[in-house]
């Protein structure tokens, strides 16, 4: 029996391995911390409101005395640009590195979240929950070409009765980004690093740190990147670092990325260009879903990302992959890809941007023959790509997507999308975002998964605090009606951003081009 709060394991508000009082202490403190830091947050939001109302009807104006009731009127009005501008008392860290020597530099972002799923494994269970992560980083750069960089994670929820205390929720005080940098990353030629790090690439469909998750992902990596303006190729060796209890958070042994990423400008006019190769092993392991438990995996994946402008304010995105290699007994021989379009119209109100997409990853067709055709989605940051609900991942899939998204002011983004999903073959499993099974092959079965819609909105007060919310809905199709209770899964969230430094953040909006 657990003695005290860091040796209970609970996933709700209850669980064999601990007493009722043990739970229920142990989630008071848990419900307290988290109050806490809402009142804090909440105190800072609101005197940040007033402050700002204050400095904006208080601004002299310098046309005042000339008796002019244009201007005289004019004093007064909100200023949304200039209020931004005067919170930077909201923002000590950055007003601190300011006044610290330029090689030493301290950031961070807290990110607070709640959602209140419904239809949970499109069931009837429901939960409503508080996600809360803090990161805080430290760089020290003595050399223009060297630098040691270090950033600790703590991620936790709070409230929930059915999602468990658990990775992709939960994890505490973790080692998140730790290495010592050779050569800049911004100027010269080359920069190597060797340690703890976040691996993005590209749209991070293949390899990225799913930074919607409430714990997200880093490796433990050895890393050579070749750059000149126009070009960049990223040599590396990784390992995935999971989440479990751990202080350090050990990799599993033998599961290994190798790679080489090449991203070139304007090859193609106006466009990027980025061709890439992986080498990927892992042992059949219980806790590697994409393995099944089938034996070792070795696996080769080539693949393209393009993607640029067109005339008329047309866009372009497509990636293809192709895999190859071996699985236990089974080859391997499994391809995906998309292609997506989209029209901005910029002298539409609000600037709106329409696009369209489809998706393909293959399945396998014969689970008990010699060919492996189930595509490995790899380490991708799946969040919006195929959908804000989170309950679909790149394997066995068949997708179309239609959407708009828009900019009604210059803090404002929208974004509003439909999904329709399909498995590619009824032979195979329908998989989560996760890459695991989230539902077990049925043969013969409908194909039809389901449509899902997504509305979100977000408002960026300036590079340091940001605030949204959003709605999905998974509507159940005749697959999910026959191999589940088929309730629909609706997923409703609000959130908010604090960066210490002032340095941006990922949008979830557009979640591949942080500011």
């Amino acid at each position: 029996m657990p003695t005290n709060l860091n040796d209970c394991q609970c996933t709700g508000f209850w669980n064999l391995n601990c007493t009722a009082d043990e739970c229920a202490k142990g989630h008071s403190v848990m419900k307290k911390v988290a109050t806490r830091r809402c009142i804090v947050l909440v105190l800072l939001l609101v005197l940040c409101m007033v402050r700002q109302r204050i400095n904006a009807q208080t601004v002299p104006d310098s046309s005042a005395n000339a008796g002019s009731s244009t201007n005289s009127n004019s004093a007064g009005v909100f200023d949304p640009v200039g209020a931004a501008d005067s919170l930077d008392w909201l923002f000590p860290v950055d007003k601190l590195n300011r006044s610290l020597p330029s090689w030493f530099h301290i950031g961070g972002e807290y990110r607070g979240r709640i959602e209140g799923p419904t239809g949970i494994g499109f069931t009837s269970t429901n939960d409503l929950y508080y996600l809360d992560r803090l990161r805080v980083n430290l760089t020290i750069r003595p050399k223009e070409w060297l630098a040691f960089s270090g950033e600790v994670q703590d991620a936790r929820i709070f409230f929930n009765h059915h999602i468990p205390n658990a990775n992709p929720y939960e994890d505490r005080w973790t080692l998140w980004q730790a290495y010592p940098q050779v050569g800049s990353s911004e100027t010269g030629w080359v920069d190597a690093l060797a340690g703890r790090e976040v691996l993005r690439f590209g749209d991070e469909r293949v390899i990225g740190p799913s930074e919607w998750t409430n714990v997200g992902r880093t490796f433990n990596v050895a890393r050579i990147d070749l750059h000149h303006p126009g070009y960049r190729v990223s040599v590396f060796a990784s390992s995935v670092v999971p989440g479990d209890n751990s202080d350090l958070h050990n990799a599993l042994p033998g599961n290994n990325l190798y790679g080489v990423y090449g991203s070139f400008q304007n090859i193609v006019p106006k466009a990027d260009f980025e061709p890439y190769a992986f080498w990927r092993v892992a042992p059949k392991s219980s806790e590697l879903p994409e393995t099944l438990n089938r034996g070792h995996l070795d696996e080769i994946t080539i693949g393209l990302h393009w993607k640029g402008d067109l005339p008329a304010a047309f866009d372009y995105d497509t990636e293809f992959d192709g895999q190859t290699g071996s699985l236990g007994a089974s080859s391997i021989a499994a391809w995906a890809g998309y292609v997506g379009v989209g029209k901005t119209f910029r002298k539409a109100a609000a600037s709106p941007r329409v696009f369209l997409e489809g998706n393909y990853a293959s399945g396998t067709k014969n689970p008990n023959g010699h060919d492996w055709n189930t595509f490995d989605e790899i380490y991708p940051s799946n969040h919006d790509k195929y959908g804000f609900a989170d309950q679909v991942g790149r394997r066995n899939l068949v997708q179309f997507r239609t959407g708009v998204e828009e900019e009604p002011t210059k803090r404002w983004k929208l974004k509003q999308q439909f999904e329709g999903f399909w498995l590619a073959t009824s032979d195979d499993n329908f998989y989560a975002s996760s890459g695991a099974i989230s539902v077990a092959a049925h043969p013969g079965a409908s194909r039809h998964i389901g449509n899902e819609f997504d509305m979100v909105a977000e408002y960026e007060l300036n590079k340091g605090l940001n605030f949204g919310f959003g709605y999905a809905r998974v509507f159940a199709g005749q697959f999910l009606k026959t191999t589940t209770p088929s309730h629909d899964y609706s997923y409703p969230y609000a959130y908010f951003e604090y960066n210490l430094s002032k340095s941006g953040f990922h949008l979830p909006i557009t979640p591949n081009r942080p500011n």
